[in-house]
């Protein structure tokens, strides 16, 4: 065992023996988030979470791991288990992300989890349905939001357009935008082009406000009456 570790479980066993159970306890999580830690090391930091849980109060207490990957299979509760993966090194899981990207889960919810898997970089391949075609897909390989210009051209139209008149408009455009991306996931915008994308999110926006004659109004305004809207994930779902 290296010398991080011996000073980090040498610092959880102070803490534990001075009764700062909650500070060891938010240690332990920390230390568990990072993309690697040795099998040795995470056993027996998941020790010491045990060790802990007794001495929390019972709103800061949250959910082992393993009560949270038990409702993968309870259709009430699984959608659930997500949000509690952000923090968890997911490469120890494969077999309970695998099952969750099978789930009959929303587009999106599966692709918050696929962010995450990018964001550890996992190097792993897992497989995602998408309309009907079984897709395998390395997470690592992957273009991020801050990668990929397709995504940062069109939030520069976004800001081109709105940032000056209606900035609360471009906030809605961002939010929806952010919709399609993790609903496109695993996939990401890197073979398609910005203009027509942007132009169907603001048309989205538009008429969730019940403002379509605006829309008009503003193709022309921008010349845009000649670029063919795309069709969106977001839109596809409800076909």
């Amino acid at each position: 065992m290296n010398s991080y570790y011996q000073s980090l479980f040498k610092e959880l066993q102070t803490k534990m023996e001075e009764e700062k159970y909650q500070e060891a306890y938010d240690l332990i999580h920390q230390e568990i988030s990072v993309p690697y830690v040795p099998q040795d090391c995470l056993d027996r930091l998941m020790e010491y979470e045990e060790d802990c849980r007794p001495y929390l109060k019972e709103e800061t207490k949250s959910p082992s791991i393993e009560q949270v990957f038990s409702w993968i299979d309870d259709p009430l509760k699984q959608d659930l288990v997500i949000p509690f993966l952000k923090t968890v090194n997911l490469r120890q899981y494969p077999e309970e992300v695998q099952s969750l990207l099978n789930k009959d889960l929303l587009p999106e919810v599966k692709g918050e989890l696929i962010e995450y898997l990018m964001e550890q970089k996992i190097d792993l391949p897992f497989q995602v349905e998408k309309e009907g075609w079984e897709i395998t897909f390395i997470p690592s390989a992957i273009l991020d939001e801050h990668s990929d210009p397709t995504v940062q051209e069109v939030l520069a139209l976004f800001d081109q357009w709105f940032s000056n008149e209606d900035p609360a408009f471009q906030n809605f455009c961002i939010t929806l935008f952010h919709q399609e991306i993790l609903s496109r996931r695993p996939f990401d915008f890197s073979e398609e082009e910005a203009l027509p994308i942007a132009i169907s999110i603001v048309r989205l926006v538009y008429d969730a406000f019940m403002r379509d004659d605006e829309f008009e109004i503003f193709i022309q305004n921008h010349e845009l009456c000649q670029v063919q809207n795309a069709v969106l994930y977001i839109e596809r779902r409800g076909e």
